[in-house]
């Protein structure tokens, strides 16, 4: 009887294990493996608090220490082991539960990241197989010790990768430096710097051969791979996004792709977390103008007070764009905008001369003010409007990016599951306003936010008491001032934390045309792409 319970025991603490190691990495994936933010991620969200102080993770902890009552009281040996069979019996069972519900992520498979996952298992097996104390007791151990060997296999991959990452810039920049002609223009801000780029690229090419980075390559490694693979003689303007997760990484990146002209999108709170405040963060997007020549330009989002607040310290030349809401003297200005279902018309005004845009196949507000810095460089770069305008109509939405779809019984489906921030979920939530059906919002809660997080959150809560009719969260981070704020608006809205699959059961059964569904944020996709498999048009 008792070598059955080990030996079941030892199956359950294996599964799980195999389980918790791809766990541990996805979650260090999903911080980019970064030691800071996942040390963030710890100390600000339920979720990642219950790594430490969950009551699972505590409930182990006091197993091993029920360990002492063995040695004092003979006997309970075998009452112990049970214990330890019965939950790893319960963690066996909610694997299968997670995995059942689509709630089990793995990370993106590389080579890096099996060999990662086997050291980590390898270790794990060479542990249990040498068990210095009562073997029940040693899986427990080694339970807990598994997060740490992950960090440990983690880091030793992270030093060859620096030295690694070293050579490669090294190279960018030496090639890099041989295309004298190349017209380089950045783009920095917390958000839409995807979505404005991919504008720019689109309008420049109507002249130019242009080059852009991918958007998983913002990095300054991914600008360097992305010179390496993919920059020839023939291109004659890079475009490239900054992403920036420390002070001195925007430097960094320009001194790979020297630009002379610099897009600043919008700046909120996002990463103050790991900038330590706002100011630190703004600062940081500030560092793209340092690193421009005498000759370069700036182009600055005018709807932003962050943005706005850098105008005065730009000696370059420098350009504002806008909307009307702004009420400022923008070099370029979108004025009369009309937002329908799936498409948006506007007027602009540039250079003196006001120009109509109509019937653009966009989704969102937030998307005339993205396309602006493209159709500004346009015309500052010799491209004529009636181009700019044709290209224009050919736009669509951006994959994961407000893209529509109708589900079989017709109601509309919008996936912004590709990043989310505060002012995307501000946008998704003003373009619900134009539905007369029920107004259903899928959210996975922002992070990184720090003291403003509550503030931040209630504060949505309140917009989304307003319009929706359910909120369901992907987790339980910041579950408390979302549900303050839709309370406080005296709103009906229902909210739940559902696993992706009830979410998806939910919109199957419970929508029909007129109603909308928004999907905000990556964890959101499970739950869209689960809809999907099961026949969605894509508008």
């Amino acid at each position: 009887m008792a070598d059955l319970v080990f030996r079941l025991t030892s199956i359950f603490f294996f599964s799980f294990l195999i389980f918790n190691a791809f766990s541990w990495v996805k979650l260090w994936e999903d911080k980019e493996y970064r030691a800071k933010r996942i040390l963030i991620y710890i100390r600000e969200t339920k979720r990642g608090r219950s790594l430490i102080l969950g009551w699972e993770n505590l409930v182990k902890i006091l197993v091993i220490f029920l360990y002492g009552s063995t040695i004092y009281v003979s006997g309970l040996d075998f009452y112990y082991h049970l214990l330890i069979f019965f939950l790893y019996f319960y963690f066996f069972l909610k694997i299968l539960y997670k995995i059942y519900n689509r709630e089990f992520l793995l990370p993106r498979i590389s080579f890096n990241v099996i060999l990662i996952i086997l050291l980590t298992l390898a270790v794990s097996i060479v542990l249990y197989l040498l068990p210095p104390l009562d073997q029940f007791l040693w899986m427990v151990i080694i339970d807990k010790l598994l997060p740490f060997i992950t960090a440990f296999f983690i880091s030793i991959f992270l030093v060859f990768f620096d030295f690694k990452q070293d050579t490669i810039i090294n190279r960018a920049i030496d090639k890099f430096n041989k295309h004298k002609h190349l017209l380089t223009v950045a783009i920095v801000g917390s958000y839409a710097k995807g979505s404005t780029k991919e504008f720019i690229t689109r309008i420049l090419s109507i002249k130019f051969n242009v080059l852009e980075n991918d958007t998983p390559f913002n990095s300054a490694l991914g600008i360097a791979k992305t010179i390496l693979s993919k920059l020839d003689t023939r291109k004659q303007v890079f475009i490239v996004e900054m992403e920036d997760y420390k002070k001195g990484d925007v430097s960094e990146m320009c001194n790979i792709a020297s630009p002379k002209i610099a897009v600043i999108t919008g700046i909120n709170d996002e990463k103050t977390s790991v900038f330590g405040n706002l100011d630190n963060v703004i600062e940081s997007k500030y560092e793209v103008v340092g690193s421009l020549p005498r000759d370069g330009i700036v182009i600055l989002c005018g709807n932003n007070p962050n943005t706005m607040s850098l105008y005065s310290r730009i000696k370059n030349k420098k350009f504002i764009y806008s909307f009307e809401e702004a009420g400022l003297a923008s070099d370029i200005y979108a004025s009369n905008i009309r937002i329908s279902r799936f498409s948006v018309s506007f007027d602009v005004r540039v250079f003196g001369k006001k120009h109509k845009v109509s019937d653009i196949k966009l989704v969102g507000l937030q998307n005339v003010e993205n396309l602006l810095p493209g159709f500004f460089l346009g015309l500052y770069l010799g491209i004529d409007f009636s181009l700019i305008r044709k290209e224009l109509l050919r736009l669509r939405p951006l994959p994961r990016t407000m893209d529509p779809a109708k589900n079989s019984k017709g109601s509309i489906l919008i996936n912004d599951t590709y990043n989310t921030h505060i002012n995307s979920i501000r946008g998704a939530i003003e373009y619900m306003k134009l539905y007369k059906g029920k107004k259903i919002l899928i959210l996975q809660p922002l992070t990184e936010l720090g003291k403003n997080a509550y503030q931040d959150h209630l504060e949505l809560g309140k917009e989304i008491g307003k319009v929706c009719d359910y909120l369901f969260l992907t987790n339980d981070n910041h579950y408390k001032p979302l549900v303050i704020g839709i309370q406080e608006e005296k709103s009906l809205c229902l909210v739940q934390v559902l696993p992706p699959a009830k979410i998806a059961k939910f919109v199957d059964k419970n929508t029909k045309a007129p109603d909308i569904v928004v999907f905000e944020g990556r964890e959101a996709y499970n739950s869209f792409s689960l809809i999907a498999s099961r026949s969605i048009l894509r508008l």
